[in-house]
């Protein structure tokens, strides 16, 4: 389990957990969690800077609806 799964768990939020896709989990998670800047997890998957901003955006949606 990792240290996001953990957090959402604790704040009951494990369905909505298991709607994110990895990539959304992982830039949530170093978003949030690790501290990293939208343009530093641009360099680290070879996207643009406006598509981890999307996809960041798009995995927080996912959590406030469940």
């Amino acid at each position: 389990m990792d240290r996001l799964e953990y957090i959402l768990i604790k704040i009951d939020l494990k369905e909505a957990y298991k709607r994110l896709t990895e990539r959304e989990k992982k830039i949530i998670t170093l978003y949030y969690l690790e501290g990293y800047k939208d343009e530093e997890i641009a360099r680290l998957y070879g996207i643009n800077r406006q598509n981890v901003n999307r996809q960041r955006k798009r995995g927080i949606s996912k959590l406030k609806i469940f």
